[in-house]
């Protein structure tokens, strides 16, 4: 079995890092989402819920991003279970 090169990017992963910079990089449509996700959260929460916003500001806008979560919606491409692909989660 050998890897198969993928054309991603070299570098850090450019993501919005605060809760403007996520705001203004959110759809106009999520962005009330945003805010009552933020009003509502328990303090503990915040710092994992503004990571998860983060990355769905980063693929908000992202043609590639859309037409892969189609394709896996459709069926059109292999899918992996985390625990087949990380065998320490199956234990969990």
């Amino acid at each position: 079995m050998s890897a198969q090169p993928h054309d991603y990017p070299l570098g850090p992963i450019d993501r919005p890092r605060t809760v403007g910079a996520i705001r203004q990089a959110l759809p106009a449509e999520l962005r009330p989402a945003f805010q009552l996700a933020l009003d509502t959260a328990d303090p503990a929460d915040l710092f994992s819920l503004v990571g998860q916003w983060a990355a769905v500001a980063q693929t908000a806008n992202d043609t590639a991003a859309a037409e892969a979560a189609e394709a896996v919606r459709a069926g059109e491409t292999a899918v992996h279970d985390l625990a087949d692909v990380f065998p320490a989660l199956a234990a969990w």
